[in-house]
């Protein structure tokens, strides 16, 4: 995919690896609609990105991805002001093990309704060009971890989404693919940098065998930077022939396909 002119609509986009992945898009000539439920931080990301890129490529919309109708009016005002949609990411996420039902709902329900509508509002069969959606999931989605098995079993469901509905043998007629994105700790707003000093006790609610666990995985996989997960995520978007893929993006291994490896790139 060569992503000059391509509209990307990216939930969660406001801040962390969702303005990360936006910027991406539009350095490479792209068109985003970002959309998040901080409205504030929304704006600010928008008034930025309008300064560099330009009003026309970029646009805001606050959303609510639990609520399918605030979620299905952030295609339709990207539809309108780009005229197409060719990439949908679902990046928006919760990291925590306090409500069950709102970390379902955000992660994983999120996600699945976001597919659903890109698949809705790209696919050829509906009128559209056909397009890629890339799901933002985690390590975490590929491996048990004792602390937070809430999100674990978000980013599972991520992953095994993501690898079934790739398989759909309509994806072909509709110009659909289907990709998932696993990175691991990753230096951002969500990663919590007191996991990584030994030097202070647990933040707060965490016990110190839940901190020890953290920081093992920490120690086993490290801490990427936000440009190392992009450039795994520039690679979803542009190879063609990856429908299926999952990909885990970690310091010490760099970029990996878990599955669905293209035959076409070569890492």
């Amino acid at each position: 995919m060569k992503l000059k002119g391509k509209v990307a609509l990216i939930s969660g986009g406001a801040r962390g690896l969702g303005r990360a992945y936006a910027e991406a898009i539009l350095k490479a000539s792209g068109k985003v609609c970002l959309c998040d439920i901080d409205s504030e931080e929304g704006f600010k990301t928008l008034n930025k990105f309008q300064k560099t890129f330009g009003n026309d490529n970029v646009m805001f919309v606050k959303c609510d991805v639990t609520d399918h109708n605030s979620f299905e009016n952030v295609f339709k005002q990207a539809k309108r002001k780009f005229g197409a949609l060719d990439i949908v990411v679902n990046n928006a996420g919760l990291l925590t093990e306090d409500n069950v039902r709102k970390t379902m709902m955000v992660n994983s329900i999120g996600v699945i309704e976001g597919t659903q509508l890109a698949t809705h509002y790209l696919s050829k069969e509906s009128g559209g060009q056909g397009g890629v959606v890339v799901n933002i999931s985690s390590t975490a989605g590929l491996t048990p971890v004792f602390y937070m098995p809430i999100y674990v079993a978000s980013k599972y469901s991520i992953v095994g989404y993501t690898r079934s509905v790739a398989q759909n043998p309509a994806n072909k007629e509709r110009g659909m693919r289907y990709t998932c994105l696993c990175p691991a700790f990753t230096d951002t707003t969500m990663f919590d940098k007191k996991w990584s000093d030994e030097g202070e006790g647990p933040p707060p609610g965490v016990s110190e065998e839940e901190k020890k666990g953290a920081l093992h995985l920490i120690e086993a996989t490290g801490v990427n930077t936000v440009e190392e997960v992009v450039k795994g995520f520039m690679l979803l978007l542009e190879v063609d022939d990856n429908n299926g893929a999952v990909m885990t993006v970690t310091k010490k291994h760099g970029i990996q396909y878990r599955h669905g490896k293209p035959l076409s790139h070569k890492l």
